[in-house]
């Protein structure tokens, strides 16, 4: 079975997605520990409550972490950007798409930035596999 569609040859590609992942996590981190409230993130569109913001927290300060690992070592923590691109495939799908079907309004900004995190960041996997 030929394997070299999963073999990065190219791993400065990666340091796209991680650069993201720090940029974009770092302050939404900030807001959750600090603000005591999911409102910023979810845009008050999802009920609040402190299992959620912690656990959301602490998903994200461990991005953030293996995000930092992957400047130095981006093969290594490659599977961490997969994770993402299905979590929040998953999240799309199953919360977001229903919602809209239902005329629920949803948070614009986390929506937004999650499909275009599934969009792109393949994009630099099969860049990196070149």
């Amino acid at each position: 079975m030929d394997t070299s569609l999963f073999q990065i040859q190219s791993p400065r590609w990666l340091i796209v997605p991680y650069v993201a992942n720090i940029l974009i996590l770092i302050p939404v981190c900030y807001s959750l520990i600090f603000s005591g409230t999911t409102a910023g993130v979810f845009e008050g569109r999802v009920a609040n409550s402190d299992g959620l913001r912690i656990l959301v927290a602490s998903l994200y300060l461990a991005i953030v972490a293996a995000s930092i690992g992957g400047l130095f070592l981006p093969e290594f923590f490659a599977p961490i950007i997969l994770i993402q691109i299905f979590y929040k495939s998953m999240w799309l799908l199953l919360f977001i798409v229903p919602s809209l079907n239902n005329g629920v309004l949803v948070p614009a900004g986390i929506s937004t930035t999650f499909a275009l995190i599934v969009v792109c960041y393949p994009l630099f996997f099969w860049l990196a596999s070149r």
